[in-house]
């Protein structure tokens, strides 16, 4: 990271992104062991991401769906 400190174009880009930016929020994400693993596809494609909050014990109604 001390070397991107110091490269002046990754400053400049920085400092043009946090003009655009808004707010950022980083996640570490788990699959659910009864969805399939995604497998990469060809060509330009369109993703729907998904946001879920489970409550304890509801686990067993998500594997339905």
């Amino acid at each position: 990271m001390n070397k991107l400190r110091e490269n002046k174009e990754f400053l400049e880009f920085r400092k043009a992104r946090s003009d655009m930016l808004l707010s950022r929020k980083n996640q570490l994400l788990l699959e659910f062991s009864f969805w399939n693993e995604p497998v990469p596809r060809s060509g330009p494609n369109i993703y729907e991401l998904r946001s879920y909050q489970l409550r304890p014990g509801t686990m067993i109604e998500w594997g339905n769906y």
